[in-house]
C-alpha cells in the first residue's frame, strides 16, 4: 500500500492524515491567518475622537491573503510525498488548496475527490480517510449491456 492522505481544511487549521501500510498519522497545522490583521503605518484622521490609525482595506486584504499563501504551502509541504490526495472541510479553502496546488503540478500529488465535510474528531477523520481509500480501492463492478 502506498501513502495515502487526507487533509481537512478550512482557514483556521488542517489536520492531515497519512495512511501508510497499517500506520496512521494524525497531523495538524494552525494558520496565522486571521481577518484580524494588525499593520503598522496608516495616517491620522482629521476628526476628534476617531480612530487613529487607518489602514487601507486593500492592505489588510492583501496581507490576509498572503497569509493564507504561506499557510497553503506549508499543507503542501507536509503532503508532497503521498500518491493520492483526498481533501475534505467546510467553506472555500479546499478549492483554493487545490489551486495552489496546480503551481505545483509536477511534484504535487493528484487529488482524488473534493468534498464538504463539517467538523470531526480526530477519530473521525481518520475513519473516514480510511473508509474513503477502502472503497477507491475497491474495482466497482459494471453490469454487461
Amino acid at each position: 500500500m502506498s501513502k495515502k492522505t487526507g487533509i481537512w481544511i478550512d482557514h483556521s487549521k488542517a489536520i492531515i492524515v497519512s495512511l501508510d501500510q497499517d500506520r496512521e498519522k494524525v497531523t495538524t497545522i494552525e494558520s496565522k491567518a486571521g481577518r484580524k490583521v494588525r499593520l503598522s503605518g496608516g495616517s491620522r484622521t482629521k476628526t476628534p475622537y476617531a480612530p487613529q490609525d487607518v489602514a487601507s482595506e486593500s492592505r489588510r486584504y492583501r496581507k490576509y491573503m498572503q497569509s493564507l499563501k504561506n499557510y497553503y504551502q506549508k499543507v503542501i509541504r507536509k503532503v508532497d510525498d503521498s500518491e493520492a490526495l483526498y481533501v475534505f472541510g467546510p467553506g472555500h479553502a479546499k478549492t483554493e488548496l487545490k489551486k495552489h496546488l496546480k503551481s505545483y503540478k509536477h511534484t504535487a500529488p493528484p487529488i482524488i475527490m473534493l468534498e464538504s465535510a463539517d467538523k470531526m474528531t480526530d477519530a473521525q477523520l481518520v475513519a473516514k480517510v480510511k473508509d474513503f481509500f477502502q472503497k477507491e480501492a475497491k474495482p466497482t463492478m459494471r453490469p454487461k449491456i
